[in-house]
């Protein structure tokens, strides 16, 4: 930490870090995951996809994470977003309040400008968000226990902890679309997440400019 409490500087350097590198990382190790996971053998595709699942965890939380902070203005966005990941049930919330929601309202509520209605718009328009909270929820606790379950249709059972401490699974049937589909919600909610971060962090900087001439 800085004297400004900010890992690496101040705010903005912060926001521009967090952008490009704790939400990009996410989409690198997907991609990457994805890639290998094709070219593994049997044995190993199942643990491949047990990691690409913590990574669409993280990446659902880290959407609703950037949500919560440019709504909520009480403090700086870059202090919101060194605060616990969002759970479960503000993962529901989140989903609630975008399907509710136009693009128009969503980025009003985030207090962001037309740079990010197409953002918006997308958003909006993925299908049932509030599938992704049973991986949130596994994986909340820390990393979940992992299980393979053989024979035709092979199965993955993730058993871990939600942010309570109580127990809870989560069992899912293994395909190559299946998988492919994990890879393409954590890249289509990691970009949403980058676009509406990097259109705030533009009109700080605007602002700042302005001040300064």
């Amino acid at each position: 930490m800085t004297s400004d409490g900010y890992p690496g500087g101040d705010d903005l350097t912060f926001l521009r870090s967090y952008e490009d590198t704790t939400l990009r990382r996410i989409e690198v190790v997907s991609d990457a995951l994805l890639e290998r996971l094709f070219r593994a053998e049997a044995g190993q595709r199942a643990l491949l996809a047990a990691k690409l699942l913590g990574e669409l965890s993280e990446a659902a939380q880290r959407l609703a994470a950037v949500y919560n902070a440019l709504r909520d203005r009480s403090q700086p966005v870059a202090r919101a977003l060194l605060a616990p990941l969002p759970d479960t049930d503000e993962w529901i919330a989140f989903s609630e309040t975008v399907f509710e929601a136009s693009p128009e309202g969503l980025i009003l509520t985030m207090l962001l400008d037309e740079r990010a209605l197409e953002s918006a718009a997308e958003l909006a328009q993925l299908p049932n968000l509030a599938r992704h909270a049973a991986v949130i929820r596994v994986h909340e606790g820390g990393p979940p226990a992992t299980l393979l379950e053989a024979g035709d249709s092979p199965a993955l059972r993730l058993i871990g902890r939600d942010h309570t401490g109580q127990p809870t699974e989560l069992r899912l049937a293994l395909s190559e679309p299946r998988v492919t589909a994990f890879a393409d919600s954590t890249g289509q909610l990691v970009t949403l997440a980058r676009d509406f971060l990097m259109t705030h962090i533009e009109l700080r900087e605007e602002t700042l400019e302005r001040l300064a001439d």
